[in-house]
């Protein structure tokens, strides 16, 4: 009995000693996994989401495009350089820019002459574009006539990096950048950031029709897609020559690529707020109607909230 009892008390205790070893070790595991997953997670900031012009009148869209994804230690990502771009950078320091232009109509670089810290050399700053006259372009912002600082400082401040589609741009965090063309009067040209865990696509000002062989390729199975959404339906039949998609056309768009969430963005500069969410109720009705549980998620951009997406 005596010999029994100890027996048994051994088995207890290694039991014992078994468990809090193997608890103890999933519990490390899980630590590890959920600061792993912390560092993978980007925030993303939409400082501009309307198309066109600014609306003061406006709580949650009130500048033009602008997309900010902060990569950390001082070096964020911008996604154009519209008049969002102002606030962006204001009261802010920064160690690195890097701002992809999409393309060069005035609603997508309007900030650009009012980024702060632009004349001075604390920051480095690139442009990434898919054009390759992309400093000309830009140039045009500070002739005289339009204004009063010239861009004779741009090539000594600035880098451009030109990029072409089927390259990619090694970014800081194991992160790769990628661009595609869009169907948009004088072409505008898609980003796509790939990173371990997912990825993410700026793809606005097109209506999509088509969409090229290369913007296929970026917008297939992506995880989040910032889409050209700037109309309501029964807008987008008189303004179609305008290239840019009804909200409609862009979901469409989206679940045939099989994207994961589509965020809706660039609205058009006379909608109102209350007009906006209309389009997000509808957005969201047509989405699970057409498409259920296999459509995209509805995202609305808006620059009175962020988004935390790991990449």
């Amino acid at each position: 009995m005596e010999n029994f009892c100890l027996s048994g008390w051994t088995t207890i205790l290694q039991f014992r000693l078994f468990r809090e070893h193997v608890f103890g070790s999933l519990q490390l595991s899980l630590t590890l996994y959920q600061d792993f997953i912390y560092k993978m997670e980007f925030s993303l900031k939409f400082w501009g989401v309307r198309g066109s012009f600014p609306s003061g009148n406006s709580q949650i869209a009130k500048h033009t495009s602008c997309v900010e994804l902060d990569l950390g230690e001082g070096h964020s990502v911008f996604f154009d350089a519209g008049t969002g771009l102002h606030p962006a950078t204001l009261n802010r320091k920064f160690k690195k820019l890097s701002i992809c232009l999409s393309h060069f109509h005035w609603d997508h670089i309007q900030g650009f002459p009012f980024l702060n810290g632009l004349h001075q050399n604390e920051m480095e700053i690139e442009i990434i574009s898919g054009f390759p006259d992309a400093f000309e372009r830009l140039s045009v912002l500070f002739d005289e006539r339009f204004h009063p600082v010239p861009a004779d400082f741009l090539k000594d401040r600035v880098t451009f990096r030109i990029m072409e589609p089927g390259q990619s741009l090694a970014l800081p965090r194991d992160l790769k950048l990628s661009l595609a063309p869009l169907n948009h009067p004088g072409i505008s040209f898609a980003f796509r950031l790939d990173g371990k865990l997912s990825n993410f696509v700026y793809a606005t000002d097109s209506d999509y029709d088509p969409v090229t062989i290369e913007a296929e390729k970026l917008l297939r199975q992506a995880d989040y897609v910032v889409m050209d959404s700037q109309f309501l339906v029964g807008d987008s039949f008189s303004k179609a020559h305008y290239g840019h998609a009804s909200f409609k056309h862009s979901i469409d768009v989206a679940a045939r690529h099989r994207v994961r969430h589509s965020i809706l963005y660039h609205f058009d500069p006379n909608y109102s707020d209350e007009e906006i969410f209309l389009m997000e109720a509808q957005a969201l009705d047509y989405s699970r109607k057409t498409y259920g549980d296999e459509g995209p998620k509805i995202i609305l951009a808006r620059e009175d909230q962020g988004l935390q997406i790991p990449l």
